[in-house]
C-alpha cells in the first residue's frame, strides 16, 4: 500500500498535522486578542478610542495576534497531531509497513512550508496594511475625540491631564466651539487661553493638528516660583498644537512599509525592519524540527518531556531575538548578530532532525 499510495498517506499526515496547528492557532489567538479588546476597552473607558471604531481597530489588530501566535502555534500543533498519533501506535503500524523518515519529513515539510508563506504574507504586506489603516483612522479618531470629549458648560480634561478645555457649546456638525477656554503646560510654561470660537485644523506647513482659536487672550507664566515673567497677548487669530495622545505618531513609519519596499532599502532601521519581518517565518521553519522526535514516543512521560523542550527551544529562540532586534534598533543599524542566532538555531534543529532519523 505505501508503493502504491505515497500520495494518500502523506495527504493523511498533513491533514493531521495542519488540523492541529489550526486548533493551536485557534486557541492562541483567542487569548491574544482577548488581551487586545480588554487593552482597547480600557482606551474607550478614559476616552482614546470611540465606539465607532472600537471593532475596526480590533480587526485591525488580528495580524499583530497572528504574527506572535503563529510560530507558537505550529509548533504545538505539530507536538499535538504527531503526539497523537504516536499515542496511538499509527505511527507504530507506519514505521513496521515500512514507512520512511524521508516520506515524513516531507509531509512535516509541507505543513511547515504552507506556514511560513501564510506568515510572510501576513508579515509582509497584510501586516503594514493593518498599521497604516490603524494610523489613518487615529488621524481622524482624534478630531472626532475632541469633540466628543467636550460636553457644552463644563471642564473636562483630555490627554492624559494636560489639558483642559471648557466650551460653553459645541457644534459638532461644523466643527465649532464657543467661547472656549484652555489650559495646558507647555515646557516650564503654564499656559491659559480665552476665545470667542474656536475650530480643528491642520497647520499645512507641519501637517500638525491645531486649535484655531478667534478673538481672545493668551496667558502663559512660569510653573514654578512666583509665576513671573507673565506674558499676556490679545490675538485675532491663535493657533495651538494641542497637546493630545496621538496613537499613531508613537508608531514606527518603517513599520507601514511593504516588504518589497524593504529589500530595496536595506539600510540603518530598514534592516532591522526587515529582520524584524522575516523572523517568524523563519522561527516556525525552524522550530518544526524540534516537533519530529515526538513520533517516536509513545508514552505520556517522553511526549511530556519532547514538548518541554521544544517550548524552551521556542522561548530561548524567540526572545533572544527580540532582544538582539531591539538592540540593533536602539543603536539603529543592523548586525550579522541575528543571523547568526538563525544559524545556531538552525543547527540545534537539524541535530534533532538527524537524531529522529537515526532512529526512525
Amino acid at each position: 500500500m505505501l508503493n502504491r499510495g505515497p500520495g494518500i498517506l502523506g495527504g493523511y499526515l498533513r491533514r493531521q498535522a495542519l488540523g492541529g496547528c489550526l486548533m493551536a492557532l485557534a486557541v492562541l489567538m483567542a487569548v491574544v486578542m482577548a488581551l487586545f479588546m480588554a487593552e482597547l476597552l480600557g482606551d474607550l473607558a478614559e476616552g482614546k478610542v470611540l465606539h465607532s471604531t472600537l471593532l475596526q481597530l480590533f480587526l485591525l489588530r488580528l495580524p499583530e495576534g497572528l504574527l506572535l501566535t503563529a510560530p507558537l502555534a505550529l509548533v504545538v500543533g505539530l507536538l499535538m497531531s504527531l503526539g497523537e498519533l504516536a499515542q496511538g501506535e499509527e505511527m507504530s503500524a507506519l514505521r513496521a509497513a515500512g514507512m520512511s523518515a524521508a516520506r515524513l519529513l516531507t509531509a512535516m515539510a509541507g505543513v511547515a512550508a504552507l506556514w511560513a508563506v501564510m506568515l510572510l504574507l501576513a508579515a509582509g504586506w497584510l501586516s503594514p496594511w493593518a498599521s497604516a489603516r490603524s494610523a489613518e483612522l487615529a488621524e481622524n479618531m482624534a478630531e472626532e475625540l475632541l469633540y466628543a470629549s467636550v460636553r457644552p458648560g463644563q471642564f473636562q480634561s483630555l490627554g492624559g491631564g494636560r489639558l483642559t478645555v471648557y466650551a460653553r457649546s459645541v457644534d459638532r456638525a461644523a466643527g465649532r466651539l464657543d467661547e472656549v477656554f484652555l489650559q495646558f503646560r507647555n515646557a516650564e510654561r503654564i499656559e491659559a487661553v480665552t476665545a470667542t470660537s474656536g475650530q480643528l485644523v491642520r497647520d499645512p506647513d507641519t501637517g500638525h493638528r491645531v486649535l484655531s482659536l478667534r478673538d481672545g487672550v493668551h496667558v502663559g507664566f512660569q510653573a514654578e516660583g512666583a509665576g513671573l515673567p507673565m506674558r499676556r497677548i490679545e490675538f485675532a487669530r491663535n493657533d495651538i498644537e494641542l497637546p493630545i495622545d496621538n496613537r499613531s505618531g508613537t508608531d514606527d513609519p518603517l513599520g507601514r512599509e511593504p516588504l518589497h519596499r524593504l529589500v530595496t532599502d536595506r539600510a540603518g532601521l530598514a534592516a532591522v525592519e526587515f529582520q524584524r519581518r522575516l523572523a517568524p517565518v523563519l522561527i516556525s521553519l525552524v522550530l518544526a524540527m524540534f516537533a519530529l522526535p515526538v513520533t517516536l514516543s509513545s508514552g505520556r512521560g517522553s511526549r511530556f518531556g519532547i514538548a518541554l523542550a521544544a517550548m524552551v527551544a521556542y522561548l530561548a529562540y524567540s526572545n533572544g531575538l527580540q532582544l538582539l532586534l531591539a538592540r540593533m534598533e536602539s543603536s539603529g543599524s543592523a548586525g550579522p548578530e541575528s543571523w547568526l542566532l538563525h544559524a545556531i538555531a538552525l543547527g540545534a534543529a537539524l541535530t534533532v532532525a538527524g537524531y529522529w532519523w537515526r532512529r526512525w
